[in-house]
């Protein structure tokens, strides 16, 4: 009587081999973020290349392509990368029923941080909002998704920006002076410690106040 032979699963020998291209996929994706890292570091973002980003991944110009589609592109990538981490700084706002000055002045010193262990991409951010005019729109959606969020909660002057023009126009300046802050806290080296403490103090002090609006 013949026995049948126990055959493979096309499944789970499908399912490996994609799984195998996935991590492959993976590692080539991170392989170009970090070459970008190593070339935005010491080249402005108008003067970088591609022939310079794929010799820094160490990857072809056909492999870039498949990953990004322009330089652009693996820029808004590598600023995607530490969105969610100040997003989830900004989320603690709306935990915190009227916070006093010193805990405001840890939060912005632990937004600065972001700034601080990112100093290329602070960097890069600044140069795509000059160059990239799509970028600015990007950044202004996101400040204002934001402010939607705060107001949400119901946190003091961002719940009155969800209905009033001018309000919204004010907590807009007060991201931007925080956003300010954090990139001269990132460049330490341009203020002594003791300017860098009154800039967490009177940062501070203004997000506290806009926060106590209309409470």
């Amino acid at each position: 009587m013949n026995s049948a032979k126990p055959s493979r699963s096309k499944g789970l020998r499908v399912g490996g081999r994609n799984g195998f291209q996935q991590q492959r996929k993976e590692q080539t994706r991170a392989a170009i973020l970090a070459g970008a890292a190593t070339v935005f570091s010491t080249t402005p973002y108008v003067f970088a290349t591609i022939d310079e980003l794929i010799a820094a991944a160490g990857v072809s110009r056909a492999t870039f392509y498949t990953h990004f589609d322009s330089k652009l592109a693996l820029a808004l990538a590598i600023y995607g990368s530490i969105e969610a981490d100040w997003q989830e700084l900004f989320r603690e706002l709306t935990n915190m029923a009227r916070p006093s000055q010193p805990v405001l002045e840890d939060w912005l010193r632990r937004l600065a941080q972001i700034y601080i262990e990112h100093g290329y991409i602070t960097s890069l951010v600044i140069q795509l909002a000059t160059f990239e005019p799509n970028f600015r729109q990007r950044l202004r959606s996101d400040g204002d998704r934001l402010i939607d969020m705060l107001g949400s909660a119901g946190v003091g002057g961002f719940r009155a920006a969800l209905s009033g023009d001018a309000e919204r126009i004010r907590a807009r300046l007060i991201l931007t002076r925080l956003d300010q802050i954090c990139s001269d806290l990132a460049a330490g080296s341009i203020m002594s410690l003791a300017e860098q403490s009154l800039y967490v103090t009177a940062g501070a002090d203004e997000l506290r106040c806009f926060m106590e609006m209309h409470e």
